[in-house]
């Protein structure tokens, strides 16, 4: 998730030589240790604050659904996930958060925001209920809390009742209606067929622009067409046109919506054992809306970020600071580019244009090849659905695509 306009996200306080640089990558070793469970003190009583992680199946359930280069690599298997918290607990996620540690919150109908309900069609069916029974005879793909009597899940993101999970959404129109003069920061790209040409542009404009956009008819593509079809898109780019939402301030929309995205319980400020945790500062929030493929360069934040998945898929990819820092500086040095100029703005078009600098930056992540070994060990990934939530400590590198059918939108806070 990126980080506010105008400030520096990626920045060393010192020069690495070139030389140096995957040495020191390397040499790092302070990442998670290996044990499954971190007791949490609060309240006078012990908590065990449990690192739950999805089979390897899901994983790769989950990754290979993904746009090209992502999940597995050439030779090798997915990549570690991220750890998943058994709740939204504000004690367990106070402790991630002092730790510095990346988590994903789980699905929970308590703390689901409205917008995802609200603003969206999913599966096609307008009355489709987030909370209601499934049809008979569909699989249960639904988070079930753990306190039930019948039809436990073992699925471990679940900390309430049941949430039925789309297949995918599409906007709902008589919602946006009101909001088409909304003005709003848009992203439009363009590019010419069969052309690495690219124009990228940021501007304000009224959402009508995203709606008409969204609302184009989507048929849907036969299994070996939707294959060609990523192909194509990992040989010669994104579709020609991308209008996209990106990083729009949700203080500057309409009450009405942000009332549908209200701030999560979590960011309040918590006090535990007579020390705050979490001041409750909010520094900024944004809105992001479009459709995949969606991609936000690695970068990294100069806040904590909270990020909620509103409906589709997100694919994210961090790394810890000093890795991440140090492979930054490798990859620039090889393709001979500054690193400062070029990492002022992480949405300037110098980051999201096609050239030898941004591919470079791209393929290190999530191509691998050449830091294979460093990503196996040391980098975590995780795929969002609707209303799950990651944490992304500040200093962590990451990167984010939007992926799978349907429209993706999200919305995060910069806090401390």
């Amino acid at each position: 998730m990126p980080c506010l306009s105008g400030v520096n996200p990626i920045r060393s306080n010192h020069a690495l030589a070139p030389g140096h640089t995957l040495h020191l990558a390397r040499g790092l070793v302070r990442w998670y240790n290996n044990s499954t469970d971190i007791g949490a003190s609060g309240g006078g009583s012990r908590m065990a604050l449990r690192w739950v992680s999805g089979s390897r199946s899901s994983v790769r359930q989950l990754t290979t659904s993904t746009v090209a280069g992502q999940g597995e690599r050439p030779g090798r298997g997915p990549l570690r996930d991220v750890p998943v918290l058994p709740s939204w607990d504000s004690q367990v996620f106070g402790q991630a958060f002092k730790e510095g540690l990346p988590v994903r919150l789980p699905r929970s109908r308590e703390h689901l925001p409205h917008a995802c309900s609200k603003w969206f069609i999913h599966d096609g069916n307008p009355a489709f209920d987030l909370f209601g029974t499934k049809p008979r005879g569909e699989k249960p793909d639904t988070i079930t809390s753990a306190n039930a009597t019948s039809n436990i899940s073992a699925d471990p993101d679940t900390d309430s009742r049941t949430v039925n999970v789309p297949k995918s959404s599409e906007l709902r129109p008589s919602f946006w209606q009101g909001y088409k003069s909304t003005i709003v920061a848009l992203e439009v790209t363009t590019r010419q067929t069969g052309s690495d040409s690219e124009h990228f542009e940021r501007l304000e404009g009224p959402l009508e622009v995203l709606l008409a956009y969204l609302s184009a008819p989507q048929t849907p593509a036969a299994p070996e067409v939707e294959q060609q079809q990523q192909q194509q898109q990992q040989q010669h780019g994104p579709p020609n046109l991308s209008i996209y939402l990106a990083q729009s301030d949700l203080s500057t929309l309409p009450a009405t919506l942000q009332e549908d995205v209200p701030i999560p319980t979590l960011l309040r400020s918590h006090t535990r054992t007579g020390s705050t945790v979490i001041k409750g500062d909010i520094y900024a929030s944004s809105l992001w809306m479009g459709r995949p493929p969606t991609y936000t360069p690695l970068h990294r934040d100069p806040n904590p970020n909270l990020f909620i998945q509103l409906a589709g898929q997100k694919t994210i990819r961090l790394l810890p600071p000093e890795l991440g820092d140090a492979m930054y500086h490798d990859v620039m040095s090889t393709v001979g580019a500054s690193s400062s100029p070029f990492s002022t703005t992480i949405r300037g078009a110098e980051m999201m244009v096609t050239s030898p600098e941004t591919r470079a930056l791209h393929d290190c992540i999530w191509d691998g090849r050449q830091y294979a070994d460093l990503l196996q060990e040391h980098c975590r990934e995780t795929t969002l659905g609707l209303g799950e939530a990651l944490f992304t400590p500040k200093g962590w590198w990451h990167s984010v695509k939007g992926v799978g059918a349907g429209v993706t939108a999200s919305v995060n806070w910069w806090f401390r």
